[in-house]
């Protein structure tokens, strides 16, 4: 079987970033708090947590005084406030391109009603939202156009901002921001397309090699963002996609008069879960 893996598969720069100062922070302190899930895949939190990483939800969780990481997500910016309040040592990793749209949709909002395309109960989304202002809108499907444009009219404002989550897919934003243009006639609009080019890069991998191979495996975590989008657009042109977490869900039988495989990862897939797969696939 010949298995190729894609050039760009696995941990992003943010993530990696992120996953390596984590892993200092513990090695000096030997246990920190860390607020919400620091990267969404399962392997590397678990691992993070047998070293001494405790996963919060809410900050009131965290005891005064302790030391917390911010997620590459980021966080919005009363979740700063309160840290600030309750004596928290903040350790910082959020992504840097998030942390540049926090300062873009901040500088604007006084200024322009600001529009984020992306999931809404995304954490990077509800951290941007915390950045936005009151005169802010997230549209998640071109059925909340309508809506936003009803919040729009009621401000006094007539510029509005466009940015996207980092790890939507290029055409979602594209395709969004015509219908805006289109139906926005009474403002002016500005568009950042905020796709991270790791994920860009990502995504026009994936649909060029998902067009070669009639069998993808596309590893990473059922509740990343950026590892669906990678699924959703396999499945337009490859036959066959498997969507794992680890080498453990492959079936022998799925593989054995295969020829040619492809390996794409997410984000956040570390590369040992790659090679466990990758050898996995050699061995039967």
């Amino acid at each position: 079987m010949e298995i190729f893996v894609g050039e760009n598969a696995g941990f992003c720069p943010g993530v990696k970033n992120a996953v390596d100062k984590a892993e200092n922070v513990i090695k000096q302190n030997g246990k920190v708090y860390c607020l919400g899930e620091l990267v969404h895949n399962k392997q590397v939190v678990d691992d993070l947590t047998k070293k001494g990483m405790i996963t919060v939800n809410e900050i009131e969780e965290i005891p005064d005084g302790e030391k917390v990481i911010f997620r590459a997500h980021g966080e919005a910016k009363s979740v700063y406030e309160r840290a600030k309040q309750k004596k928290l040592e903040i350790i910082d990793l959020t992504c840097g391109k998030v942390k540049s749209i926090h300062s873009k949709v901040e500088k604007e909002k006084e200024n322009s009603f600001i529009i984020i395309i992306g999931k809404k109960n995304h954490p990077e989304v509800i951290g941007t939202k915390g950045f936005s202002g009151e005169n802010s809108f997230i549209i998640e499907t071109e059925d909340d156009i309508l809506d936003s444009y009803i919040k729009f009219e009621k401000t006094a404002l007539s510029n509005v901002f466009v940015v996207g989550q980092t790890t939507i897919s290029s055409s979602l934003f594209d395709k969004i921001t015509k219908k805006i243009e289109k139906e926005f006639i009474k403002a002016d609009c500005f568009f950042d397309k905020t796709i991270c080019n790791a994920t860009e890069k990502r995504q026009a991998e994936t649909k060029k090699l998902s067009k070669d191979f009639h069998k993808m495996i596309i590893i990473g975590g059922k509740k990343s963002s950026n590892t669906q989008e990678l699924v959703k657009i396999a499945e337009q042109n490859c036959e066959k996609v498997y969507n794992i977490e680890t080498a453990d869900e492959l079936k022998r039988e799925d593989f054995l008069e295969v020829e040619n495989i492809c390996i794409m990862a997410g984000a956040s897939t570390p590369q040992k879960s790659i090679e466990d797969v990758k050898r996995k696939l050699e061995n039967i």
